[in-house]
């Protein structure tokens, strides 16, 4: 995997952190993801849910078996 100047920097600069500032570096960025997250409406965040047209009762009644 290659990897820009920047990118090596960053990672860097996490390994030379104590436990204390990895613990504060990840909590950070954790809570920015979920303020990004939630401020995303969930159609955009490239998932979306598909409407079922018709159902199918023939595959209701027959069981899966695989082996």
């Amino acid at each position: 995997m290659d990897l820009n100047i920047e990118e090596q920097t960053l990672i860097a600069v996490y390994r030379n952190l104590d436990e204390q500032g990895r613990r504060d570096l990840l909590r950070h960025a954790s809570q920015q993801h979920s303020s990004q997250a939630a401020s995303t409406p969930s159609n955009l965040s490239g998932q979306c849910r598909l409407e079922r047209c018709e159902e199918r009762p023939e595959a209701v009644a027959e069981p899966i078996f695989t082996e």
